[in-house]
C-alpha cells in the first residue's frame, strides 16, 4: 500500500496513475474525500492538524507515504508555506515515526533561487533566496534528522496538461496580449514533463536506497523564451512578448518572480545511472506536442 499527500494536484495524479498502472494500492490522503484520484482510496486527513494526520497513517498502514502535498512557489504568504511545507512534514514524518511506517519519497525541488546557468547536481549546494525554496530544504533537513528510510526528489518546473503550465502559460498565450516573458527570457529553466516526474518518484518509492537525494529533468536545459516560444508554436499563436523584472516583482511579488527569472541547468545523470530512469519526453520537443494536445488547441 502506497499513500500519496498531494494526490489531486497536478504531479499527484501522474503519480497515483503510475503507482496503479505498476500493481500497487493507493491511498490518497485528502481533506475532502470526493476529490480522489480514479481507483485510489480516499484516507482523510489534514497537513496542518497533527492528530488528523495521526489518524489518516495508523489507518492506512502504507509500506511506503510518497509526499507531495505543499504550497507552491507563487504562494506570497510566507507563513502559509512554512505552515505546510515545513510544520506539515513535520507533523508527517512524526505521525509515520509514531505508526511503524519507515519509507518516506518527499518531493523537494531544485527551484530555490538563482544558479546563474550553473548546473546543478545532488552534490551542489544550492542557491536558496526564496520562502519556498528554504522551506523545501527544511523539509529535507527534516526527513534527515528522522528515524525514517527517507528519499529525496528535487524536480524542476514541472509542465504538462496540468498546473501552472495550462493555467498560465497557455492560458494566457491564447489571450489577445499573449503571455509575458519576464525579464529578457535567455535565462535557462531545467524542466520535465509531469509524467516523466511521476515515473521517478514511483522508481524512488520502489527501488531507492534509504538517505538518497536525486534531481530530476529532463536532457536538456531551454530558456525560458524558448520554453514559452515553443509553445506558442504548437498553439499556431504569436510570439510572447517580454515585461520588465522590476514590474514582474511588482505584481507577483519577489518569490514567484525570482522563480521565473532564476537561471540553471540541472543533471539527470544519477537519477538515470542509480534507478534507471527513462524520460519518455527526453525535451520539449516531444513533451510540449504532447502536453499541448492532452490540452487540446
Amino acid at each position: 500500500m502506497m499513500l500519496v499527500t498531494g494526490a489531486s494536484g497536478f504531479l499527484g495524479r501522474a503519480v497515483c496513475a503510475e503507482l496503479l498502472a505498476r500493481g500497487h494500492s493507493v491511498a490518497a490522503l485528502m481533506r475532502t474525500p470526493r476529490w480522489q484520484p480514479p481507483g485510489t482510496d480516499a484516507v482523510v486527513g489534514d497537513l496542518t492538524d497533527t492528530a488528523s494526520i495521526r489518524a489518516a497513517v495508523r489507518s492506512a498502514a502504507p509500506d511506503c507515504v510518497v509526499h507531495l502535498a505543499a504550497e507552491i512557489g507563487t504562494q506570497r504568504d510566507s507563513r502559509k508555506i512554512d505552515e505546510v511545507n515545513v510544520r506539515g512534514v513535520r507533523r508527517l514524518v512524526d505521525a509515520c515515526e509514531a505508526a511503524g511506517v519507515n519509507r518516506l519519497v518527499f518531493a523537494s525541488t531544485v527551484v530555490t533561487g538563482d544558479a546563474n546557468g550553473a548546473l546543478l547536481t545532488e552534490e551542489t549546494p544550492l542557491p536558496v533566496q526564496t520562502a519556498y525554496g528554504r522551506s523545501k530544504q527544511e523539509g529535507e533537513r527534516i526527513l534527515r534528522d528522522s528515524t525514517l528510510d527517507g528519499i529525496v526528489i528535487r524536480p524542476g518546473h514541472i509542465y504538462g496538461p496540468g498546473g501552472w503550465y495550462a493555467g498560465e502559460v497557455i492560458t494566457r498565450l491564447r489571450q489577445p496580449g499573449r503571455f509575458v516573458v519576464v525579464g529578457g527570457g535567455a535565462n535557462f529553466w531545467d524542466v520535465v514533463h509531469v509524467e516523466d516526474a511521476a515515473n521517478a518518484f514511483v522508481d524512488a518509492a520502489e527501488k531507492a536506497q534509504p538517505g538518497t537525494c536525486f534531481h530530476c529533468a529532463d536532457d536538456h536545459a531551454v530558456t525560458q523564451y524558448e520554453f514559452v516560444a515553443r509553445t506558442a508554436r504548437e498553439l499556431r499563436v504569436g510570439a510572447p512578448r517580454r515585461t520588465p523584472v522590476w514590474l514582474a516583482r511588482l505584481v507577483t511579488g519577489s518569490g514567484p518572480a525570482t522563480t521565473v527569472v532564476r537561471s540553471a541547468r540541472t543533471s539527470n545523470a544519477k537519477l538515470k545511472r542509480e534507478l534507471g530512469w527513462k524520460p519518455r519526453y527526453p525535451t520539449i520537443e516531444t513533451g510540449i506536442p504532447a502536453a499541448v494536445a492532452a490540452i487540446g488547441r
